[in-house]
């Protein structure tokens, strides 16, 4: 008898973890986004997607050249969109929310560095 309580109560905490895991977990959804940033070239692209690939909230993320527009899926219980603008300025890039500090700015390679909106 003892040991069908001990076996009641251990499947008894394991579905209440379960359940309180479950309850408390952010649902994997994803946003898609598209914003302006500024960039010139390759190198730019690869600066620019390597600031959010890192980030585990971000699925994809794939700038453009040509339009100088970034796609970026992300969960958008994990991340903010302002956090995703603010790590690809801080990466030396502005964005048509957030310029990058002067400083970070003047760090780029030469041929990254694009005209600023004043």
């Amino acid at each position: 008898m003892k040991s069908q309580i001990r076996i009641f109560a251990l499947l008894f905490t394991i579905m209440v973890t379960v359940f309180i895991t479950n309850s408390t977990a952010h649902p994997l959804h994803y946003e898609t986004i598209s914003f302006k940033v500024s960039g010139n070239c390759e190198m730019c692209k690869k600066r620019i997607e390597s600031a959010l690939k890192g980030n585990a909230a971000i699925k994809s993320v794939d700038w453009n050249v040509k339009t100088k527009v970034v796609k970026v899926e992300y969960n958008l219980h994990l991340i903010s969109l302002d956090k995703i603008h603010q790590l690809i300025a801080d990466a030396g890039h502005d964005t048509d929310k957030i310029k990058a500090n002067l400083s970070i700015y003047n760090k780029l390679p030469d041929c990254c560095q694009y005209d600023r909106k004043k």
